[in-house]
C-alpha cells in the first residue's frame, strides 16, 4: 500500500501537480477498490474531494454578436481549464450538446482528456420517450408506452438498446429509469415518463430495464426520490407539494424504489418536492416565505429513511439544482451546502456553466464550501464520505478514460437492426381506448384526410407518415391539415363546418388536454353532425378522452414528441406516430396494418379525478371491438 500512497500523494497533493491517471494506475488502483478509494481520498486536497461531488452541464459557452448563446460543441481551453483546475467529477451532457455521433465521441473523448485525475462520469437523461438526449440515437417509445406493451423483455431490451449506444458513445452513467408511481392524472411532469400507475408494473418494468442496461458498462440512477408521481406543479418552474399521508406514501411510492435498489440500481437521484409527511421542518426562502423543506435538502428524507432505514449504500445524486424549484428560491452556495448535509453525494448543475463569467460563481461556491467545512465538522465529514463514494464507484465500476472508437460507435448508434426493434416496441403499445364502428378505417383509391393539431410540426409528421401509408397500400391520401389550440376556445360553429365539408376522415392530434378543451369538441361535434369518421389520436397522456365527449374512437400513442423541459427543445418521436397511424388502417385485404395490442397502464380517470371512466388493462382490439 506504500507504493498506492506515494502514486496518489503525488497525484493529489497540490492542485498544480494533479495529473490524469493512466490506464495503468487505474489497473493498480482496482486490485484493492475500496483501499484504493480511502487512499485516494485521503490524500485529496478539500478543492478536489469537492470536485468530485460536481455535475456540471456546458450546455452553451458564451453567446455569438447577436448575443445568442452559442451550443458547446467542442472542446475549447476555458472549458478544459476549468475541468482541470476544478477537478471536476462528473459532466452531463444534453441535447444541445450531442450533434452526431462523430461529433459526440469528440467531444467526450476531449472531455475525459480534460480531467485533472480520475476519469469522469459522463451522463445523461436518455429515458427514452419523452425525454431523450440523443439527436442520433435510438430513442424507444418511452416508458408509458413500455407499460402498455405489459412486457418485461421489452424493457429489458430497452435498456440493452439505451446501454448499447451510450456506453459506445463514451457515457458512463443514464438518469434512468423514473421509478415514480403516476398517480396523479394532472402531473405537469412526470405523465408518461413513468411506467404506470400501477407499483406493481412500475417495478417490474424498470428492473428489467436496469437488467438490460447492465450488460454494459453503464450506470443507472433512479427518479425522483421519494417519488414525483403525485404532483399537480413542474418542479422546473414551481416548488411541488405532495400531500399524502406517511401510510400511503410507503404503501404507493416507496415500495419501487425499495424494490430496485434491491435489484440492482446504482444511484438515486432526488426530487425536489416537499413531503410534508416525511419533513415537516419549515424553511425560508430568499423573500422570507416560510415553506417546507425540499426532499434534495431534508435529512430527514435522504438520511434517516435512504440511509438509515433502507440501508442504501449507493450514490444519492440531486436533480438539476438550477431548476426553479431550488434557484428562484433559496440561495444556491446554501442549497448546496445543506444538500450536502442532508446526505448528496453528487450535486448536479448548481451553476449554469454556460459562460466565462460563471467561472467566478464556480470559484465562490468552492470557497464557501471550503470555509463552511472549516467550521462545520458534519459538512467536512460529509464532503469526506461523498467524496469517497464517488471514488469506490468510479472504482467498482471501472470507468475509464480510453479514448471511444468512432468506427464502432458508428456502427451502433441508430442502426437499422435497432431502429427495426424500436418500430416493434411502439407497434406493441398502441392502446385502442374507443371504437365504434370506425376503426380499422378502409381507405378507398382516393382519401381525403384532414389532420388537425395544436402545432404545425405535428401535423408535418403526421402527414409523412400519411404518405408512406398511401404508398405502402397503393391509394391516394390527400392529407390538409390546420393548426388549433384546442384548449381554446376560438373556432366558431360556421368555421368548423367548412372544414369538415368534404372530409373522408379527421384525425384530431390532442396533446395534454385539460379543463375544457372547446375548440376540440367543436371539431368532433361537427364531425359527429354531419357523419364523418373521427379519430381522436391522444398522443403523449393517454387522459385526453376524459375532457372531450361523445369521441366514437381513440388511441393512445404515449408520446409524439421528446421534450427538453429546461429549454423547451423538441424532437419527434416518429416510431409513436408510425406506430398510431398503421393502428388506424386496414390493408387492401381489409386486415389492420397493425392491429392494437396495447393495454392502458393506468386508470382514466373523469377531470373531478371521483371516477374511473377506462380501468388499468383497458384496451380493445379489432375482432371484439366491433
Amino acid at each position: 500500500m506504500k507504493k498506492l500512497a506515494l502514486l496518489s500523494a503525488c497525484i493529489f497533493s497540490a492542485m498544480s501537480i494533479a495529473e490524469p491517471m493512466t490506464q495503468a494506475q487505474l489497473d493498480d488502483l482496482w486490485k484493492d477498490k475500496q483501499k484504493s478509494a480511502e487512499e485516494i481520498v485521503k490524500n485529496m486536497s478539500e478543492a478536489e474531494k469537492i470536485g468530485q461531488l460536481f455535475m456540471l452541464d456546458f450546455r452553451y459557452w458564451n453567446k455569438d454578436k447577436n448575443g445568442e448563446p452559442v451550443p458547446f460543441l467542442a472542446m475549447n481551453d476555458e472549458v478544459s481549464n476549468v475541468i482541470n483546475q476544478y477537478h471536476l467529477g462528473s459532466v452531463i451532457l444534453f441535447r444541445e450538446n450531442l450533434i452526431d455521433t462523430p461529433q459526440t465521441v469528440d467531444l467526450i473523448n476531449k472531455l475525459q482528456s480534460s480531467r485533472s485525475n480520475l476519469p469522469l462520469f459522463i451522463g445523461t437523461d436518455q429515458e427514452g420517450g419523452y425525454v431523450t438526449r440523443l439527436r442520433v440515437g435510438t430513442e424507444m417509445p418511452g416508458n408509458m408506452a413500455l407499460g402498455a406493451t405489459r412486457n418485461p423483455a421489452l424493457a429489458e431490451l430497452t435498456g440493452m438498446i439505451h446501454g448499447y449506444e451510450l456506453s459506445s458513445l463514451g457515457f458512463n452513467i443514464n438518469f434512468g429509469p423514473v421509478v415514480d408511481v403516476n398517480n396523479n392524472q394532472n402531473n405537469p411532469v412526470i405523465g408518461v415518463r413513468s411506467y404506470s400507475d400501477n407499483k406493481s408494473l412500475v417495478e417490474q418494468l424498470s428492473v428489467n430495464y436496469i437488467k438490460g442496461i447492465h450488460k454494459y458498462n453503464l450506470l443507472t440512477s433512479l427518479k425522483h426520490f421519494p417519488g414525483h408521481g403525485n404532483v399537480s406543479s413542474d418542479s422546473h418552474v414551481d416548488l411541488p407539494v405532495v400531500n399524502s399521508d406517511a401510510k400511503t406514501w410507503r404503501s404507493t411510492e416507496l415500495p419501487p424504489f425499495k424494490y430496485a435498489l434491491a435489484h440492482g440500481a446504482d444511484a438515486v437521484m432526488t426530487a425536489h418536492i416537499i413531503v410534508p409527511a416525511l419533513d415537516n421542518h419549515k424553511i425560508k426562502t430568499l423573500t422570507g416565505k416560510e415553506v417546507g423543506t425540499p426532499a434534495t435538502l431534508s435529512k430527514p428524507i435522504l438520511h434517516d429513511i435512504l440511509r438509515e432505514e433502507l440501508k442504501y449504500d449507493g450514490l444519492i445524486i440531486t436533480d438539476a439544482m438550477d431548476m426553479g424549484a431550488i434557484a428562484d428560491n433559496f440561495d444556491m452556495n446554501w442549497a448546496v451546502e445543506t444538500s450536502l448535509l442532508a446526505g448528496s453525494d453528487i450535486v448536479l448543475m448548481p451553476i449554469k456553466m454556460w459562460d466565462s463569467a460563471a467561472v467566478t460563481r464556480l470559484d465562490n461556491m468552492y470557497r464557501h464550501l471550503e470555509e463552511q467545512a472549516e467550521k462545520n465538522p458534519e459538512l467536512k465529514k460529509r464532503i469526506d464520505e461523498s467524496a469517497k463514494r464517488v471514488v469506490l464507484k468510479k472504482l467498482q465500476q471501472e470507468i475509464t478514460a480510453q479514448p471511444i472508437d468512432l468506427n464502432t460507435a458508428q456502427q451502433v448508434v441508430a442502426s437499422k437492426s435497432h431502429k427495426d426493434l424500436e418500430n416493434m416496441v411502439s407497434e406493441q403499445a398502441v392502446t385502442l381506448i374507443k371504437n365504434e364502428k370506425v376503426l380499422p378505417y378502409q381507405l378507398k383509391s382516393q382519401n381525403n384526410i384532414l389532420v388537425i393539431s395544436d402545432e404545425s410540426p405535428r401535423n408535418t409528421l403526421i402527414q409523412k407518415h400519411l404518405n408512406d401509408i398511401a404508398n405502402e397500400t397503393n391509394v391516394n391520401i390527400q392529407s390538409s391539415e390546420l393548426v388549433v389550440k384546442l384548449n381554446e376556445n376560438t373556432l366558431t360553429k360556421s368555421d368548423v363546418k367548412k372544414l369538415v365539408k368534404d372530409q373522408d376522415l379527421i384525425l384530431l392530434t390532442t396533446y395534454n388536454l385539460k379543463d375544457t378543451p372547446t375548440n376540440a369538441q367543436l371539431i368532433i361535434d361537427e364531425a359527429n353532425a354531419s357523419k364523418t369518421p373521427l379519430v381522436v389520436i391522444s398522443s403523449r397522456n393517454p387522459y385526453d378522452i376524459a375532457y372531450l365527449n361523445d369521441v366514437k374512437a381513440n388511441i393512445a400513442i404515449y408520446g409524439i414528441t421528446g421534450f427538453d423541459v429546461t429549454n423547451n427543445n423538441r424532437n419527434s418521436l416518429e416510431t409513436n406516430i408510425r406506430s398510431g397511424l398503421r393502428t388506424l388502417f386496414a390493408d387492401n385485404n381489409a386486415q389492420p396494418l397493425n392491429p392494437p395490442k396495447g393495454l392502458l397502464p393506468v386508470n382514466i380517470k373523469n377531470p373531478k379525478g371521483d371516477k374511473i371512466l377506462f380501468p388499468y388493462g383497458h384496451g380493445e382490439t379489432y375482432n371484439t371491438a366491433q
